[in-house]
């Protein structure tokens, strides 16, 4: 808090109540427990994990190059739909964290 001087003849305002604070919804967990063990699950097999899926996108990359002009192929999409679940598979390890753990 800071240190308030008071001035010689100055009225003195009656102090205010204390403002409570919002109280949280009581919840048994604020988390899915099926979500907490997949997050789990994930981190713990993520060092080897990480790994499979690159080279899953790597195949995916070199087979819509080959197949760029293959009509009723459709590389590019595969590829696309490989590679976002590598960021969210990513951004789901890095940046989550469940409450309670």
């Amino acid at each position: 808090m800071t240190n308030i001087v008071k001035f010689p003849g100055a009225k003195q305002a009656p102090p205010e109540p204390p403002a409570e604070a919002p109280k949280q919804a009581s919840t048994p967990a604020n988390d899915p427990a099926l979500l907490k063990g997949i997050w789990v699950v994930t981190v713990l097999l993520w060092p080897f994990l990480k790994w499979v899926v690159a080279l899953d996108c790597v195949y995916q990359l070199v087979r819509m190059l080959y197949h760029w002009n293959t009509p009723g192929v459709f590389a590019g999409f595969t590829f696309m739909l490989h590679f976002g679940a590598f960021v969210a598979l990513t951004y789901f390890v890095s940046l989550y964290k469940p409450r309670g753990l």
